[in-house]
Parts: structure tokens; C-alpha cells; sequence
């Protein structure tokens, strides 16, 4: 009759399994990818609006369409891409200081990373409201002055928020040594914010400013 040796381990029953690749992803970053999946039906409820003026209005030949005065209305196609540029950077830099921070315990370069993103974003903001004082229109001037102001001004306000979202994490880096390699959930959660509000950026200059 065979016997089981009580040395040879614990049966098979009790092993734990490892871990999957979802069971590692924290509460607080699965709460932010939730919340950006929001995010993005909103903002495409808003590009579908802006297609509906651009295709579905009768009478709408050109695009930019005319003014009330019948002179078309010109977007800073230059001025934005360098912006786009400036925003699309400030996504690298971040990613740099938590890279360094996350491989090499680097808090200095992740400091670093943190401050030139948060001046790019905040110059960003800055070219962007000064394009709306020059644009020569307003949301009330037309269906395509509230459709483009409620686009570019929607993602003006998110842009604030993670400018506002980073900052409180810098702070947290600098004043209380926050954060380590192997927890940083709240600053990977801002991260990913802040490089969704990049891509929608991209997105929308394509659509709105070039296409």
C-alpha cells in the first residue's frame, strides 16, 4: 500500500498560484482607467458633435466655414503644432523621471521630470489662451465657434486638472519623500492622466486644425 511521504511538500491542493497580470494592478490605477474610459466616450460625443456641424449642416462648402461677413475663418495651424510640439514633450519628460525613479531610485530626476512637464503644460495653457484672444471669433458666433470653443476649451480645463493633479504629487515628492520604487500608485495614476489628456490633443489638432 503506498504511503505519502509527510517531507515531500505540501499537497497539490494547497500550492498558491501565482499571481495573474490583472491581479497586479493596483485599485487605485484600475479607478483611473475606469475614469479615463468616461472620459474618452465624452470626448468623442463632443468630436461627433463637431463632425455633425462640419458634414451635416446644408450649405457648409468650406472649412473652416465663413464668417457673417463671408471671410473664412483661419486657425493657427502653426502656432498650435508647435504647441501640440510643447504638450506631446511634456508627456517624455514625465515619462523619463518615473522611469528613473522606478528603475534607479533616481527621486531627483524624477523631481525634475516632474518640474519641466509642469512648465510645458503650463506654457501650453498659455499659447492656447493666447490663440483665443486672436482667434477673431467667440462660442456665440456660430455653430463652429461652439463646437471648436467647447472641444479646445474641454480639454483646456483637463489640462489645468493635471496640471493641478502634478503639482500635488510633486509636492508630495519634494516635501514628504513620498513614494518609492516599489509603490507609487497615486503618481502612476496622474501620469496616466496626464498622457491621455496628450493623445486627445493629438487627436484633436488632426481632426480640427488639419484635417
Amino acid at each position: 500500500m503506498a504511503t505519502i511521504d509527510p517531507h515531500s511538500g505540501p499537497a497539490p491542493s494547497s500550492v498558491v498560484p501565482p499571481k495573474s497580470r490583472g491581479s497586479q494592478m493596483s485599485m487605485g490605477m484600475l479607478a483611473m482607467v475606469f475614469f479615463l474610459g468616461s472620459e474618452a466616450m465624452l470626448f468623442a460625443s463632443f468630436f461627433a458633435a463637431y463632425f455633425f456641424v462640419r458634414f451635416g449642416v446644408p450649405g457648409t462648402t468650406v472649412w473652416p466655414p465663413l464668417d457673417p461677413e463671408g471671410v473664412q475663418y483661419e486657425l493657427p495651424k502653426i502656432i498650435t503644432g508647435i504647441n501640440t510640439l510643447i504638450l506631446v514633450a511634456s508627456s517624455f519628460t514625465l515619462h523619463w523621471g518615473e522611469h528613473m525613479f522606478r528603475h534607479y531610485g533616481d527621486r531627483v530626476a524624477l523631481r525634475r521630470g516632474m518640474i519641466v512637464t509642469i512648465f510645458l503644460g503650463a506654457t501650453f495653457l498659455a499659447v492656447q489662451l493666447n490663440e483665443y484672444v486672436h482667434l477673431g471669433f467667440t462660442p456665440q458666433s456660430d455653430a463652429f465657434g461652439s463646437t471648436f470653443y467647447t472641444l479646445t476649451g474641454f480639454h483646456g480645463l483637463h489640462v489645468l486638472v493635471g496640471l493641478t493633479i502634478l503639482s500635488i504629487m510633486l509636492r508630495r515628492v519634494v516635501t514628504a519623500k513620498d513614494f518609492s520604487p516599489n509603490w507609487s500608485t497615486p503618481l502612476g495614476a496622474g501620469s496616466l492622466y496626464w498622457h491621455f489628456v496628450d493623445v486627445v490633443w493629438v487627436i484633436l489638432y488632426l481632426l480640427v486644425y488639419i484635417l
